[in-house]
């Protein structure tokens, strides 16, 4: 769908999405028409006709005022240069990646801080190179995607530098907020920016990292403490690339297995450990059953069954 060309340079659209059409003004309208002529066929459309020119002068009205408000604030519009939402705009070159399975809890542009995205809207995920994620409300994500010529960002796997540690405790706490989202009442558990300093390894994604994986070791094996992705850049196979970043680190320094310990029903623990070789173990070692009986003070498992999980090296 085009638009008319803004006048300035670079300012012509190669993608125009209004966020309203007249659908609804052309069904009133038509509604009113077929009330008018059935009036006029009972023999009292001539004693109402201005009062039917007054009904669809308010209510058609009325819903065209609205419609071109809407469109005037939430249409989406790209042009060489920019993307364009209502009155908001960001340049076209700051925008790294697009990703669809839009996070709920991400800030949604074009609408006011704290307003989220309505339910069942549709939204195309928008990765800015200063690592800020923005969810554009669109009915057509591919077409949208397709006009930006940007795919999604793949960021690489690649150890934590000490800069990056001090930004790790918030992507656990904004990937905690998916449990939240779901359903699940997770109690609030800090992770030590000072233990990750003493970790074996920890892995990130991306620069700035957008997920991480943490790696200690219990009873002599290697152990995952923590594997968290920001809830925007989920599903874009990031968790994966970092397990098998840790995977391979704890079998090139001589650890016959890892462990980790998770949720058993929640289709993004278990579940997807299992699907990448982890199997549930029921004789755990005393280091795990430590960790065990810390996770039942601290409240884990009234959240849900916990289980220990291993995959051979």
């Amino acid at each position: 769908m085009s638009a008319p060309d803004g006048g300035r340079q670079g300012a012509r659209p190669v993608y125009y999405e209004p966020a309203q059409t007249y659908r609804s003004a052309w069904a009133l309208f038509g509604a009113l028409l077929a009330g008018f002529v059935a009036d006029l066929a009972l023999g009292h459309g001539s004693k109402h006709v201005w009062a039917w020119l007054i009904a669809v002068v308010l209510v058609v009205g009325v819903d065209v005022l609205v419609t071109r408000a809407a469109r005037s604030l939430r249409s989406i519009t790209v042009t060489r240069t920019e993307l364009r939402v209502g009155e908001n705009a960001v340049p076209r070159d700051s925008i790294t990646g697009v990703a669809d399975g839009v996070d709920p809890t991400l800030p949604v542009f074009g609408l006011s801080v704290g307003q989220a995205l309505p339910r069942a809207t549709p939204g195309l995920a928008m990765h800015l190179a200063d690592g800020a994620v923005l969810v554009v409300p669109t009915r057509h994500p591919d077409r949208l995607a397709a006009a930006l010529h940007v795919s999604p960002e793949a960021p690489g796997v690649r150890p934590a530098e000490p800069d990056d540690l001090v930004t790790l405790p918030e992507i656990d706490r904004r990937a905690e907020s998916l449990f939240r989202v779901a359903g699940y009442a997770l109690p609030e558990i800090t992770i030590p920016v000072d233990a990750m300093h003493d970790a074996l390894a920890i892995f990130v994604a991306g620069r700035p990292a957008v997920g991480f994986v943490w790696v200690s070791e219990v009873d002599g094996l290697a152990y995952i403490e923590e594997l968290a992705v920001i809830p925007g850049r989920m599903r874009q196979g990031l968790g994966s690339a970092l397990l098998e970043a840790a995977c391979d680190w704890a079998a090139a320094e001589g650890f016959r297995a890892i462990t980790l310990i998770t949720f058993a029903d929640v289709a993004w623990n278990a579940p997807f450990y299992a699907a990448r070789g982890f199997t549930v173990v029921d004789d755990i070692t005393p280091g795990l059953a430590a960790l065990r009986q810390k996770e039942r003070t601290v409240g884990l498992d009234g959240v849900g069954t916990r289980v220990v999980m291993r995959r051979e090296l």
